[in-house]
Protein backbone atom coordinates (compact mmCIF):
# COMPACT_ATOMS: atom_id res chain seq x y z
CA UNK A 1 0.00 0.00 0.00
CA UNK A 2 2.72 2.46 0.98
CA UNK A 3 4.66 1.82 -2.23
CA UNK A 4 1.71 2.97 -4.31
CA UNK A 5 -0.05 5.42 -2.00
CA UNK A 6 0.08 8.03 -4.77
CA UNK A 7 -2.54 5.95 -6.59
CA UNK A 8 -4.99 6.71 -3.81
CA UNK A 9 -4.06 10.41 -3.72
CA UNK A 10 -4.50 10.92 -7.45
CA UNK A 11 -7.80 9.03 -7.54
CA UNK A 12 -9.04 11.16 -4.62
CA UNK A 13 -8.29 14.28 -6.68
CA UNK A 14 -9.69 13.04 -9.99
CA UNK A 15 -12.62 11.00 -8.61
CA UNK A 16 -12.57 9.16 -11.92
CA UNK A 17 -10.65 5.90 -12.44
CA UNK A 18 -10.02 6.46 -16.15
CA UNK A 19 -8.60 9.99 -15.77
CA UNK A 20 -6.62 9.01 -12.64
CA UNK A 21 -5.09 5.99 -14.40
CA UNK A 22 -4.14 8.16 -17.37
CA UNK A 23 -2.48 10.69 -15.06
CA UNK A 24 -0.59 7.88 -13.28
CA UNK A 25 0.46 6.23 -16.58
CA UNK A 26 -1.09 2.91 -15.53
CA UNK A 27 -4.03 0.92 -16.83
CA UNK A 28 -7.62 1.31 -15.65
CA UNK A 29 -7.49 -2.35 -14.58
CA UNK A 30 -4.32 -1.85 -12.53
CA UNK A 31 -5.80 1.08 -10.60
CA UNK A 32 -9.10 -0.75 -10.01
CA UNK A 33 -7.17 -3.78 -8.71
CA UNK A 34 -5.16 -1.57 -6.35
CA UNK A 35 -8.30 0.00 -4.83
CA UNK A 36 -10.02 -3.39 -4.54
CA UNK A 37 -6.98 -4.89 -2.79
CA UNK A 38 -6.76 -1.96 -0.43
CA UNK A 39 -10.42 -2.22 0.52
CA UNK A 40 -10.11 -5.98 1.02
CA UNK A 41 -7.03 -5.50 3.21
CA UNK A 42 -8.82 -3.14 5.59
CA UNK A 43 -12.29 -4.65 5.19
CA UNK A 44 -13.90 -1.29 4.46
CA UNK A 45 -14.98 0.74 1.42
CA UNK A 46 -12.97 3.86 0.63
CA UNK A 47 -14.86 4.99 -2.48
CA UNK A 48 -18.55 5.09 -3.35
CA UNK A 49 -18.99 4.06 -7.01
CA UNK A 50 -22.64 5.08 -7.59
CA UNK A 51 -24.46 7.33 -8.23
CA UNK A 52 -21.32 9.49 -8.15
CA UNK A 53 -17.73 8.41 -7.55
CA UNK A 54 -16.71 9.92 -4.20
CA UNK A 55 -14.80 9.31 -0.98
CA UNK A 56 -16.51 7.57 1.91
CA UNK A 57 -15.87 8.79 5.50
CA UNK A 58 -13.22 6.04 5.75
CA UNK A 59 -11.75 7.25 2.46
CA UNK A 60 -11.43 10.78 3.81
CA UNK A 61 -9.54 9.47 6.85
CA UNK A 62 -7.25 7.45 4.58
CA UNK A 63 -6.66 10.50 2.36
CA UNK A 64 -5.67 12.65 5.34
CA UNK A 65 -3.29 9.95 6.58
CA UNK A 66 -1.66 9.45 3.17
CA UNK A 67 -1.21 13.21 2.78
CA UNK A 68 0.80 13.17 6.01
CA UNK A 69 2.85 10.24 4.72
CA UNK A 70 3.51 12.11 1.48
CA UNK A 71 4.63 15.18 3.44
CA UNK A 72 6.99 13.13 5.58
CA UNK A 73 8.46 11.52 2.47
CA UNK A 74 9.07 14.96 0.99
CA UNK A 75 10.67 16.08 4.25
CA UNK A 76 12.93 13.01 4.23
CA UNK A 77 14.03 13.71 0.67
CA UNK A 78 14.78 17.35 1.50
CA UNK A 79 16.88 16.41 4.51
CA UNK A 80 18.79 13.74 2.57
CA UNK A 81 19.52 16.26 -0.17
CA UNK A 82 21.22 18.47 2.40
CA UNK A 83 23.15 15.54 3.88
CA UNK A 84 24.50 14.70 0.42
CA UNK A 85 25.28 18.43 -0.05
CA UNK A 86 23.49 18.32 -3.33
CA UNK A 87 22.42 21.55 -4.97
CA UNK A 88 19.71 19.98 -7.06
CA UNK A 89 16.02 19.70 -6.29
CA UNK A 90 12.63 21.25 -6.97
CA UNK A 91 10.68 24.18 -5.53
CA UNK A 92 6.97 24.58 -6.19
CA UNK A 93 6.16 28.20 -5.43
CA UNK A 94 2.80 29.97 -5.65
CA UNK A 95 2.05 33.64 -6.15
CA UNK A 96 -1.04 35.65 -7.05
CA UNK A 97 -1.52 36.88 -10.61
CA UNK A 98 -1.06 40.55 -9.78
CA UNK A 99 2.26 40.13 -7.99
CA UNK A 100 3.73 37.73 -10.54
CA UNK A 101 5.01 40.34 -12.99
CA UNK A 102 6.33 42.53 -10.16
CA UNK A 103 8.49 39.95 -8.40
CA UNK A 104 8.97 36.75 -10.40
CA UNK A 105 11.23 37.95 -13.27
CA UNK A 106 13.76 39.32 -10.78
CA UNK A 107 13.80 36.39 -8.37
CA UNK A 108 13.87 33.79 -11.18
CA UNK A 109 17.08 35.21 -12.57
CA UNK A 110 18.86 35.59 -9.23
CA UNK A 111 17.85 32.17 -7.90
CA UNK A 112 18.77 30.40 -11.14
CA UNK A 113 22.23 31.99 -11.07
CA UNK A 114 22.67 30.77 -7.48
CA UNK A 115 21.18 27.28 -7.93
CA UNK A 116 21.11 26.40 -11.64
CA UNK A 117 20.25 22.73 -10.91
CA UNK A 118 17.22 23.50 -8.74
CA UNK A 119 14.01 23.45 -10.75
CA UNK A 120 11.74 26.36 -9.78
CA UNK A 121 8.09 25.85 -10.73
CA UNK A 122 5.88 28.94 -10.42
CA UNK A 123 2.10 28.65 -10.01
CA UNK A 124 -0.21 31.66 -10.45
CA UNK A 125 -3.34 31.06 -8.39
CA UNK A 126 -5.71 32.74 -5.96
CA UNK A 127 -4.83 32.67 -2.26
CA UNK A 128 -7.59 30.15 -1.36
CA UNK A 129 -6.45 27.83 -4.14
CA UNK A 130 -2.82 28.05 -2.99
CA UNK A 131 -3.87 27.15 0.55
CA UNK A 132 -5.43 23.97 -0.83
CA UNK A 133 -2.29 23.22 -2.84
CA UNK A 134 -0.02 23.52 0.21
CA UNK A 135 -2.32 21.27 2.20
CA UNK A 136 -2.29 18.61 -0.55
CA UNK A 137 1.51 18.93 -0.91
CA UNK A 138 1.46 20.22 -4.49
CA UNK A 139 2.97 23.55 -3.37
CA UNK A 140 5.93 24.05 -1.04
CA UNK A 141 5.08 27.64 -0.18
CA UNK A 142 3.31 30.70 -1.56
CA UNK A 143 3.33 34.48 -1.23
CA UNK A 144 0.05 36.03 -0.17
CA UNK A 145 -1.76 38.11 2.39
CA UNK A 146 -2.82 36.33 5.55
CA UNK A 147 -6.38 37.64 6.00
CA UNK A 148 -8.07 34.56 4.57
CA UNK A 149 -5.98 31.78 6.13
CA UNK A 150 -8.55 29.28 7.34
CA UNK A 151 -6.51 26.48 8.92
CA UNK A 152 -4.04 26.07 11.77
CA UNK A 153 -2.01 23.66 9.62
CA UNK A 154 -0.32 26.63 7.94
CA UNK A 155 2.36 28.91 9.31
CA UNK A 156 3.75 32.05 7.76
CA UNK A 157 6.62 34.50 7.74
CA UNK A 158 5.53 38.12 7.26
CA UNK A 159 7.76 40.03 4.82
CA UNK A 160 6.00 43.40 4.85
CA UNK A 161 2.78 45.05 5.99
CA UNK A 162 1.04 46.75 3.09
CA UNK A 163 -1.30 49.72 3.28
CA UNK A 164 -4.38 50.23 1.13
CA UNK A 165 -5.15 53.26 -1.04
CA UNK A 166 -7.97 54.63 -3.18
CA UNK A 167 -7.18 55.07 -6.88
CA UNK A 168 -9.33 57.56 -8.78
CA UNK A 169 -8.79 59.59 -11.94
CA UNK A 170 -8.91 63.37 -12.18
CA UNK A 171 -11.82 63.19 -14.62
CA UNK A 172 -13.88 61.05 -12.24
CA UNK A 173 -13.17 63.44 -9.38
CA UNK A 174 -14.28 66.37 -11.54
CA UNK A 175 -17.46 64.52 -12.53
CA UNK A 176 -18.58 63.77 -8.97
CA UNK A 177 -17.19 66.90 -7.30
CA UNK A 178 -17.69 69.50 -10.07
CA UNK A 179 -18.03 72.57 -7.89
CA UNK A 180 -15.20 71.93 -5.44
CA UNK A 181 -12.88 69.48 -7.22
CA UNK A 182 -9.64 71.26 -6.21
CA UNK A 183 -10.69 71.51 -2.58
CA UNK A 184 -11.62 67.82 -2.34
CA UNK A 185 -8.47 66.69 -4.14
CA UNK A 186 -6.35 68.59 -1.65
CA UNK A 187 -8.35 67.19 1.28
CA UNK A 188 -8.16 63.61 -0.03
CA UNK A 189 -4.36 63.73 -0.05
CA UNK A 190 -4.57 63.63 3.75
CA UNK A 191 -7.01 60.72 3.73
CA UNK A 192 -10.29 59.89 1.98
CA UNK A 193 -13.44 59.34 4.02
CA UNK A 194 -15.09 56.57 1.99
CA UNK A 195 -18.52 57.87 3.00
CA UNK A 196 -17.93 60.68 0.52
CA UNK A 197 -17.42 58.22 -2.36
CA UNK A 198 -20.59 56.13 -2.14
CA UNK A 199 -21.97 57.40 -5.46
CA UNK A 200 -18.75 56.86 -7.39
CA UNK A 201 -18.55 53.55 -9.37
CA UNK A 202 -15.91 51.10 -8.15
CA UNK A 203 -14.29 47.99 -9.56
CA UNK A 204 -13.36 45.66 -6.70
CA UNK A 205 -11.62 42.36 -6.10
CA UNK A 206 -13.60 39.19 -5.44
CA UNK A 207 -14.84 38.81 -1.87
CA UNK A 208 -12.37 36.05 -0.96
CA UNK A 209 -9.34 38.21 -1.82
CA UNK A 210 -7.29 39.54 1.12
CA UNK A 211 -7.62 43.19 0.11
CA UNK A 212 -11.39 42.84 -0.30
CA UNK A 213 -11.69 41.21 3.13
CA UNK A 214 -9.91 44.19 4.72
CA UNK A 215 -12.01 46.67 2.74
CA UNK A 216 -15.31 44.99 3.61
CA UNK A 217 -14.42 45.05 7.30
CA UNK A 218 -13.79 48.81 7.10
CA UNK A 219 -17.03 49.43 5.20
CA UNK A 220 -18.92 47.42 7.82
CA UNK A 221 -17.42 49.58 10.55
CA UNK A 222 -18.59 52.70 8.66
CA UNK A 223 -22.00 51.14 8.05
CA UNK A 224 -21.87 51.83 4.32
CA UNK A 225 -21.50 50.08 0.98
CA UNK A 226 -19.82 51.22 -2.22
CA UNK A 227 -21.23 51.33 -5.74
CA UNK A 228 -19.47 48.20 -7.05
CA UNK A 229 -20.14 47.88 -10.78
CA UNK A 230 -17.65 45.07 -11.43
CA UNK A 231 -15.60 42.44 -9.58
CA UNK A 232 -12.34 41.47 -11.28
CA UNK A 233 -9.34 39.48 -10.09
CA UNK A 234 -6.56 41.18 -12.09
CA UNK A 235 -5.19 44.36 -10.40
CA UNK A 236 -3.67 45.70 -13.62
CA UNK A 237 -7.12 45.66 -15.26
CA UNK A 238 -8.49 47.63 -12.29
CA UNK A 239 -5.97 50.40 -12.92
CA UNK A 240 -6.50 50.42 -16.69
CA UNK A 241 -10.25 50.86 -16.09
CA UNK A 242 -9.46 53.72 -13.71
CA UNK A 243 -7.33 55.33 -16.40
CA UNK A 244 -10.33 55.17 -18.74
CA UNK A 245 -12.47 56.97 -16.11
CA UNK A 246 -14.71 53.90 -15.92
CA UNK A 247 -14.45 53.47 -12.15
CA UNK A 248 -12.32 54.00 -9.07
CA UNK A 249 -10.55 51.11 -7.31
CA UNK A 250 -8.25 50.22 -4.43
CA UNK A 251 -4.54 49.48 -4.40
CA UNK A 252 -2.08 47.81 -2.03
CA UNK A 253 1.41 49.21 -1.52
CA UNK A 254 3.21 46.81 -3.86
CA UNK A 255 1.16 48.01 -6.84
CA UNK A 256 1.94 51.73 -6.46
CA UNK A 257 4.87 51.53 -8.87
CA UNK A 258 2.59 50.13 -11.58
CA UNK A 259 0.19 53.05 -11.20
CA UNK A 260 3.10 55.49 -11.42
CA UNK A 261 4.25 53.80 -14.62
CA UNK A 262 0.73 53.97 -16.01
CA UNK A 263 0.58 57.71 -15.32
CA UNK A 264 3.94 58.23 -17.03
CA UNK A 265 3.15 56.15 -20.11
CA UNK A 266 -0.56 56.84 -20.55
CA UNK A 267 -1.78 58.95 -23.45
CA UNK A 268 -4.91 59.75 -21.43
CA UNK A 269 -5.47 63.29 -20.22
CA UNK A 270 -6.74 61.98 -16.88
CA UNK A 271 -4.19 61.54 -14.10
CA UNK A 272 -4.61 58.66 -11.63
CA UNK A 273 -4.62 59.88 -8.04
CA UNK A 274 -3.59 57.59 -5.19
CA UNK A 275 -5.06 58.65 -1.84
CA UNK A 276 -4.72 57.11 1.64
CA UNK A 277 -7.95 56.05 3.35
CA UNK A 278 -9.02 58.02 6.42
CA UNK A 279 -9.17 56.02 9.67
CA UNK A 280 -8.16 52.84 7.86
CA UNK A 281 -5.68 51.28 10.28
CA UNK A 282 -5.74 47.70 8.98
CA UNK A 283 -2.70 46.49 7.07
CA UNK A 284 -2.25 43.58 4.68
CA UNK A 285 0.51 41.34 6.05
CA UNK A 286 2.24 39.92 2.98
CA UNK A 287 3.79 36.62 3.95
CA UNK A 288 5.44 33.43 2.80
CA UNK A 289 2.98 30.69 3.77
CA UNK A 290 3.71 26.97 4.08
CA UNK A 291 2.67 23.82 5.92
CA UNK A 292 3.68 23.93 9.58
CA UNK A 293 5.19 20.42 9.33
CA UNK A 294 7.19 21.11 6.17
CA UNK A 295 10.97 20.74 6.36
CA UNK A 296 12.93 22.58 3.69
CA UNK A 297 16.37 21.98 2.16
CA UNK A 298 18.97 24.70 2.66
CA UNK A 299 18.48 26.17 -0.82
CA UNK A 300 14.87 26.98 0.13
CA UNK A 301 16.13 29.33 2.84
CA UNK A 302 18.13 31.20 0.21
CA UNK A 303 15.04 31.31 -2.00
CA UNK A 304 13.02 32.85 0.85
CA UNK A 305 15.76 35.45 1.44
CA UNK A 306 15.66 36.47 -2.24
CA UNK A 307 11.89 36.92 -2.12
CA UNK A 308 12.20 39.04 1.01
CA UNK A 309 14.91 41.12 -0.64
CA UNK A 310 12.61 42.03 -3.53
CA UNK A 311 9.63 42.69 -1.25
CA UNK A 312 11.36 45.14 1.11
CA UNK A 313 11.43 48.05 -1.40
CA UNK A 314 7.62 47.89 -1.49
CA UNK A 315 7.18 48.38 2.25
CA UNK A 316 5.09 51.48 3.17
CA UNK A 317 8.15 53.33 4.41
CA UNK A 318 9.85 52.89 1.03
CA UNK A 319 6.89 53.88 -1.16
CA UNK A 320 8.21 57.38 -1.78
CA UNK A 321 11.10 55.93 -3.78
CA UNK A 322 8.93 53.78 -6.04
Amino acid sequence: MLNNYNYFLVLSEELNITSAAKRLFISHQCLSKYIKSLEEKYGITFFVRKPKFSLTPAGKIMLETLRRIELEEQNLENQLIDIKESKSGTINFGITEGRYSILVPKLLKEFHDLYPKVELNIFRETSPKMQEMVLDNSLDLFLSGTSNITTTDLKYQVLLNEQMYVVISDNLLKKYFPDNYTEYKSMFKKGVDLRLLQEIPFVLNKRNFNSRILLDRHLAELGISLNCISELTQPDIHYLLCAEDYAACFCLTMYLSGINQLNESSSSDSFLNVFPIANFTAENPLALIYHKSKKFPSYMEDFKKIIKKYCIPYSPGAKESL
